[in-house]
């Protein structure tokens, strides 16, 4: 410090020499002029660094650091000598010490966010920061203000979250939208209209800032109050607003009306929705509504609601908006003549964006309804409509509900079905195993109810476990799986056959798994081929405990013979017998199991009256099984006869007992109706191979034939049996599993002579048979049939169980036995005993687990109609098999179940009952840069994969820090209209929450799918299957990955395609610029990249890109239906976002033909959401509308113009885009004709 002495002016100095000055006034940041002061360093560090406890899980600092803080920020002050001290500067000050003694995490909370004077100024001037980051936002001095705000928020937040999720945003390994909002609101939101209607209007969301309205009694008032309800709604969420159902909800109020009334409501909707410019930062609010052309029949029964009541007969006299079907139906004609009109200048209408919707109930007229109403519209007129809007306008949006997937409407097949008589197995509550036909197991537990959702899926719960296969280990295990569902299939079906004959019948979208690569990836049925790999569960033995008697009693009460049968002294019979009956509890010995084997080939039973008989017929020649069956049934203390005919002898055991016996064990009674019971399933395994051999020395045959085989001698052995019980068959297969045997089957028909008559007939038969050596021998070894087929060359032959697939299982030549003999003679598999299995994983579960793979031999298509059924959420592993073994997916709960079975409240909401009500909405979105994991995968898919989902466990990381936030948010009821609990109208108490918080789901998006699979393979998705089928695997890869990480943290996780309107520029400049993927992203990147890079150091806003989702380029020049054909197979896989562009020409296609275009596409692929774009240009001298991009105007000839068209998911200026959309405008091909 200094001070005057006898008029000299004097310096108090340091021992260091350092002189120092006196403290300077500081100008604090709430605008006042205070005299330093050093615990007020102190006070800021203790009560700031308490943040890092909340945000990054450390402790705040120590009194005693933050003075040692503070003394050496005003020893630096001092030194600096300055006349003028700022809080800013101090701050600074703080921080460069912070920084200095390693204390990151504090200084990110200490520090200050703003923009420079200099960047602040562009802002005001319409430059700048994010100039043209959203085409929606005005040039205006409300935008200059948001786009400060943001430039702030942004920089909080991303101090805030912890760096290492930070630095992936900013390195541009995946992008937060819309982070400027990420501390303070969620995303999206779909609205349902009843809410509004039945509470009213609380703008505010609390009745304390704004006025509140009760509900609305005039269609004008509702209509208003569901304008302003979007428009409050955008204070509480950061990106679009919507209505669900919006004609049927607002139905109710257009009673009455003139048709030119109706039509001033729609004019006046839309006009308050384009002109209020109040949304975030003055834009016009982002806003849809879903328009179907009736009333959709989930809703045609269900009470309406408006007016402040639930018209449902208790709070006001019933009426269903069935009785509203005229009033949809005009609403739609309304706003479409509405929009169809234009604005004043004759411009389209950009929001709200109208979502038609294609739904099956639609598709059929209402012929009834039409003959009563010839004055109003049919659904293909509305439809017609529609069409005239798109192809004036391109203004709608198309939701076609038509596809499996979308899972609505009758006749709508769920994408995860087996035919009716597939076989599968499992465990009951008690340990024993059943083999049944998947419908058998739906109707046995239907008697204890059912559920069905609205379009018709039924769903039965059934306590059991299933065969499964865990496809990390390849081990087999039983696990517990929910129950079952079937649903109306009116369509076709796919047969997949394998080389052993095996097959199994699915919906073309079931979910199936093929080896590819050394891995096991799920598909759909329908992009299966010939010469894939599927699974096959090989050893079904499960080590249960094993039945070692029969409870004879309570065997036949389950059959329904409680009232046939007498039990006395541990002893059961029929009534009125004459002859002893069988012990309570027999023995299962080898006699009764090779009984059961002779019936199998040889036995029937039938009754003739009060006659009862079993009779097993032999050749006259087999006196070696006559005599054992004979044995056998003396066993049980029964009495068989021998009875002679011209060409067989009977054994027959004339019992009532018997017959009902035989009956209740599932036996069948004769040659069609015969089967394995599941008894044999349960016995000890050593007496399985006593069963088969029985039933082979009864029915089968060894086949042995010689000829040639590529020119060498050959020899042919066969163990076969033939039965015309297909399910006896196909239960052999599996219980022959159980000892290790893997058979083949066949079906055969042909055409046979009946032996009494002689007449032919068409003849079905199925057989099972092993041909392969090894089979051979284990079969011989197992059962003790078929020595004479035991080759006695012991060459090192195997059949179709022992090969695997060398290119599949991701072998190399070099991890083979006789490398240079396979690849000289193009063998496609290789035996396991010829591989060297050390260090390869899936070679060693391959080779010792409880799978093997088996080559598809063909599919067929067949046409079906009738149930189709499936397992629902097997658990964990969610996979099952059916009785042939092979293994297929399951239908995920989290499927099935997203209207109906997971949500408990889904019948009252649709009931509005105590006010529930459906809300769907996202609290944040994070997309994914997928070129970059290629660049990193450099052609590895393991490690292609292996990067997507590490950025997918990144984003669930975010996820999880937004959670925190929000809990926060809504702790301090800062989303009050969100959170919002208005007045019942009824009971005068709080009414429902608005927003159903827990319902909304954190979505991952995914940018430049087509560079990732470009780079990785060499091409793009349009250019080889290879590479198409690579993003088809990495998109069903992700979905997977998506589930489990929603099991795994307890939050519902989307895949989908985000708009990405910045982020596909974003992604491809952050390649540019970085050393490490310049190369790589130069080689995919799409836009003016020589342009590109000339500017790349003087701005951000650069004409380049990567393609958004899973679309192909939209410079290629390919059919319209080439593109749908590539594009339409990613819809079932994500589970929202995407949409399909048609970019149409400058002339105005014909509306009809556009309609048939459009149904066509409807209903013939996955498309799920698509739209048509027309170009316009805006005459802004004399206001006149043109189709195309022209440059100057057509009727004054002026330069002054505005281009309009749509930008990702709307329409907008174009001047407002950046130049990236830009490019991608320029570069976009455009169709003229869609025929």
């Amino acid at each position: 410090m200094s001070r005057r002495v006898n008029g000299y002016k004097s310096q108090q100095i340091t021992l260091e020499g350092v002189s120092l000055s006196e403290m300077p006034m500081v100008r604090t940041t709430d605008g006042h002029l205070m005299r330093w002061n050093r615990d007020a360093v102190v006070k800021q560090l203790l009560r700031e660094t308490k943040l890092s406890e909340q945000f990054y899980r450390i402790p705040g600092i120590s009194e005693e650091e933050a003075a040692e803080i503070a003394r050496e920020v005003e020893r630096r002050i001092r030194w600096m000598d300055v006349k003028f001290l700022s809080g800013p500067l101090v701050r600074e000050i703080v921080n460069v010490i912070l920084l200095e003694r390693h204390h990151l995490e504090w200084r990110n909370i200490c520090t200050r966010v703003g923009t420079p004077v200099y960047d602040a100024h562009l802002i005001d001037v319409g430059s700048g920061f994010e100039a043209h980051e959203n085409a929606n936002l005005q040039e205006n001095a409300e935008t200059s203000h948001k786009k400060k705000a943001d430039k702030i928020s942004k920089e909080q937040y991303l101090l805030l979250i912890p760096p290492y999720l930070s630095d992936h945003h900013l390195a541009g390994d995946l992008h937060i939208h819309d982070l400027e909002y990420f501390g303070t609101r969620p995303f999206c939101q779909d609205w349902d209209l009843r809410y509004f209607f039945y509470y009213g209007l609380m703008p505010d969301g609390s009745g304390t800032k704004a006025s509140v309205a009760g509900p609305a009694k005039k269609p004008e008032v509702a209509m208003l109050h569901a304008v302003k309800a979007l428009a409050s709604a955008q204070t509480n969420f950061a990106g679009g607003q919507g209505f669900y159902n919006f004609l049927t909800f607002l139905a109710p109020y257009l009673e009455g009306l003139d048709y030119s009334e109706i039509c001033q409501l729609m004019q006046m909707f839309v006009y308050e929705m384009t002109q209020m410019m109040v949304a975030r930062g003055g834009q016009v609010v982002f806003s849809s509504v879903q328009l179907s052309p009736g009333v959709p029949k989930l809703w045609r029964d269900k009470p309406v609601v408006y007016q402040g009541k639930v018209w449902d007969g208790e709070g006001a006299p019933l009426r269903t908006y069935g009785e509203f079907e005229k009033e949809v139906r005009l609403g739609f004609k309304a706003l479409m003549e509405v929009m169809l009109e234009g604005d004043y200048w004759g411009k389209p209408f950009n929001f709200p964006k109208p979502e038609i919707s294609i739904e099956p109930d639609f598709m059929a007229e209402d012929d009834g309804f039409n003959a009563a109403h010839p004055e109003v519209p049919t659904y293909r007129d509305l439809y017609l409509l529609s069409f005239q809007l798109a192809s004036k306008f391109g203004t709608p949006y198309y939701d076609n509900q038509l596809p499996a997937y979308r899972g609505a409407g009758k006749g709508i097949s769920c994408y995860q079905c087996l035919a009716e008589d597939e076989l599968v197995s499992l465990a009951d509550p008690e340990g024993q195993i059943h083999v049944k036909q998947i419908s058998e197991i739906f109707s046995e537990a239907e008697e204890y109810g059912k559920e069905t959702d609205p379009f018709g899926v039924e769903f039965v719960r059934f306590q059991g476990r299933t065969p499964s296969v865990n496809f990390d280990t390849l081990e087999a295990s039983l696990r517990e799986f929910k129950g079952v569902m079937r649903q109306r299939c009116e369509g076709e079906l796919l047969k997949i056959v394998l080389k052993s004959g095996r097959r199994i019948r699915v919906t073309p979208n079931h979910p199936v798994y093929v080896l590819d690569k050394g891995n096991f990836v799920k598909k759909q049925a329908c992009d299966l081929n010939v010469g894939d790999f599927l699974p096959l569960l090989t050893d079904v033995d499960f080590g249960l405990a094993p039945l070692a008697s029969i409870d004879v009693e309570t065997t036949l009460l389950k059959a329904g013979y409680a009232d046939e049968i007498v039990v006395h002294n541990e002893s059961v019979n029929v009534k009125n017998a004459k002859k002893p009956g069988l012990p309570k509890n027999i023995s299962i010995t080898s006699e009764l199991v090779r009984f059961l084997g002779y019936y199998l080939a040889e036995g029937c039973s039938d009754q003739s009256g009060r006659r009862y008989s079993v009779r097993l017929s032999f050749g006259k020649h087999e006196s070696g099984l006559i005599d054992d069956a004979m044995a056998c049934i003396k066993s049980l203390g029964l009495e068989p006869k021998v009875s002679e005919e011209k060409t067989a002898t009977n054994v027959v055991v004339n019992s009532k007992l018997l017959y009902l016996l035989i009956d209740a064990l599932g036996c069948g009674h004769d040659a069609h109706t015969k089967s394995v019971p599941d008894l044999l399933f349960n016995v000890d395994p050593s007496l399985v191979g006593e069963y088969i051999c029985c039933a082979f020395r009864g029915d089968g045959n060894v086949n042995v034939q010689k000829g040639e085989l590529n020119g060498r001698p050959h020899t042919a052995h066969v163990i076969r049996i033939g039965l015309v019980s297909r399910d006896a068959v196909q239960r052999l297969i599996w219980l022959a599993q159980r000892i290790g045997v893997q058979m083949n089957y066949m079906v055969r028909d042909e055409t046979v002579r009946h032996p009494q008559t002689g007449n032919p007939y068409r003849l079905t038969s199925y057989s099972c048979y092993v041909t392969s050596q090894d089979q051979i021998e284990n079969f011989y070894s197992r059962t003790g049939y078929g020595g004479c087929a035991v080759s006695d060359d012991r060459k090192e032959v195997g059949g179709v169980f022992t090969r695997i697939p060398i290119e599949n299982a991701g072998l190399e030549h070099a991890d083979l036995k006789y490398p240079s003999q396979y690849r000289s003679q193009g063998h496609k598999c290789v035996n396991q005993r010829h591989i060297d299995s050390s260090g390869s994983p899936i070679i060693e579960r391959l080779i010792g687990g409880d799978v093997h793979v088996l080559e598809i031999r063909e599919i067929e298509v067949e046409e079906y109609g009738g149930y189709v059924y499936d397992l629902v959420d097997v658990s964990e592993t969610h996979n099952f098999s059916n009785a042939m073994g092979i293994v297929t997916g399951n239908c995920c709960a989290y499927q099935f179940a997203a209207t109906f079975e997971s949500d408990a409240a889904f019948e009252d909401k649709l009931l509005f009952k105590e006010g529930m009500h459906f809300s769907m909405g996202s609290w944040q979105v994070v997309s994914l840069n997928c070129p970059r994991a290629a660049y990193l995968a450099r052609g590895d898919d393991d490690l292609l994969f292996e990067y997507l989902r590490g950025l997918m466990d990144t984003a669930v990381e975010i996820f999880k820090v937004k959670r925190e936030w929000m809990n926060q948010v809504i702790k301090n009821r800062r989303m009050p209209f969100a959170t919002q609990r208005p007045k019942d109208p009824r009971t005068g108490k709080k009414g429902t929450l608005a927003v159903d918080l827990e319902s909304l789901v954190y979505t991952i998006g995914v940018v430049g799918v087509n560079e990732m699979v470009q780079f990785h393979t060499g091409s793009q998705m349009h250019e080889s299957k290879e590479a198409w089928k690579l993003a088809v695997r990495a998109m069903t890869e992700m979905e997977i990955y998506a589930k489990e990480l929603s099991r795994r943290h307890g939050m519902t996780i989307a895949l989908a395609r985000t708009p990405a309107e910045t982020v596909v520029q974003r992604f491809a400049v952050s390649d540019l610029l970085s050393e490490k993927f310049r190369d790589c992203a130069a080689r995919v990147v799409k836009g003016d990249l020589d342009t590109a890079m000339k500017r790349i150091h003087q701005t951000r806003d650069l004409p380049v890109y990567y393609t958004n989702g899973t679309h192909i380029p939209p410079s290629l020049d390919v059919s319209i239906f080439e593109r749908a054909k590539l594009e339409h197979i990613f819809f079932p896989i994500v589970d929202g976002g995407n949409i399909f562009h048609i970019f149409l020409g400058e002339s105005a296609p014909d509306p009809q033909g556009l309609m048939d275009f459009a149904m066509n596409l409807a209903r013939s692929t996955q498309i799920g959401y698509f739209a048509f774009t027309r170009d316009m240009t805006v005459c802004l001298s004399c206001f006149c509308v043109s189709p195309g991009l022209k440059e100057e105007c057509p009727r004054c000839g002026s330069d002054h113009l505005e281009y309009l068209s749509r930008v990702t998911g709307y329409l907008q200026s174009v001047s407002g885009w950046n130049e990236a959309k830009k490019q991608e405008l320029r570069d976009r091909n455009k169709y003229s004709d869609l025929s």
